[in-house]
């Protein structure tokens, strides 16, 4: 054998070994679920501060639509998001529940507040640990700066060229006038009590107890159990119980997640994907520009 061919066999060798492995693991794993067969759930990650809806209810309408699919699970780690984008999800969990009749569920582990709390309220079962965070059902307008008098004490002057008397109302080099006060308060409050309507309208509580509950204060989940904003104290194990009771499956749960591949040279290294929706660095860039974008004019949940 010359040297030629003995490199050929080496890399077809190594080819074999690459690719043999994960075959024979697909075909084991095909035929235990042929044996064995598993039931859908799946698990949608809602984190940090929400800005952008779309993402999430592309995966709401496919696992809806996906008849495979016999539940979905909202994993929560959301602090709060734009009121137009916690809304927007809300909503969109509503219509699709209406349609496809498919239950869904939140798992809460450290924080489920103000936005993050509204998109819960749309789902059918909320557990909780007993040490995580509830609530927060109030809405902010923040970062109203006032910074006119840092311009004129550095000699800088600031000429805002405005149409209409309120679109100046959260310029932070103006004067914030008593009537442009007004009606960024009336936003707000209008905002507010619309939460507060979702909040009793899908927690089954009383417009009488809502000083308990809606004046912006965080509860552990403990405490939010007594109030009735979540159903259940607990974690996985509790919500898979739930699930299987709620959704009528018998047998192990098949959890289906959004994968998206890592980058190459990662591939490469670790053989590994991604079950996060961006990668670092595209995460990064997404929520800088939603920052500066939204946040300084958009009302917060």
């Amino acid at each position: 054998m010359n040297t030629i061919d003995l490199i050929k066999n080496i890399f077809f060798l190594l080819i074999f070994l690459y690719v043999f492995p994960p075959l024979v693991k697909n075909v084991v794993k095909s035929y235990q679920d042929f044996l064995e067969p598993k039931t859908s759930v799946a698990v949608i990650s809602i984190k940090g501060a929400l800005y952008d809806a779309t993402p999430y209810i592309r995966q709401l309408h496919t696992y809806f639509k996906d008849r495979s699919i016999k539940a979905i699970l909202l994993h929560m780690e959301c602090p709060g998001s734009a009121t137009g984008t916690g809304e927007s999800i809300y909503n969109e969990i509503i219509h699709l529940k209406k349609e496809y009749q498919k239950p869904i569920f939140t798992l809460v582990e450290n924080t489920c507040a103000s936005g993050g709390y509204l998109i819960a309220c749309g789902t059918d079962y909320i557990i909780a640990p007993g040490m995580s965070l509830v609530g927060s059902i109030g809405v902010c307008l923040p970062y109203v700066f006032q910074l006119r008098q840092l311009l004129e004490k550095n000699d800088i002057t600031y000429v805002p060229l405005t149409a209409g008397t309120y679109k100046s109302a959260t310029d932070p080099f103006t004067d914030l006038t008593a009537d442009q006060k007004t009606i960024l308060l009336s936003m707000l409050e209008n905002t507010y009590e619309q939460f507060k309507t979702i909040v009793i309208e899908n927690r089954k509580l009383s417009a009488k107890t809502e000083k308990e509950w809606a004046d912006g204060k965080i509860f552990t989940g403990q405490q939010a159990l007594k109030l009735g904003l979540i159903d259940a104290v607990g974690s996985a194990s509790t919500m898979v119980k739930v699930i299987k009771e709620r959704a009528m499956i018998e047998g192990e749960i098949e959890w289906v997640k959004q994968i998206k591949p890592l980058s190459l040279l990662k591939s490469l290294f670790t053989g590994e994907q991604s079950d996060s929706d961006n990668s670092f660095i595209e995460s990064t860039v997404n929520n800088l520009c939603a920052v500066l974008e939204n946040r300084y004019l958009t009302p917060r949940l």
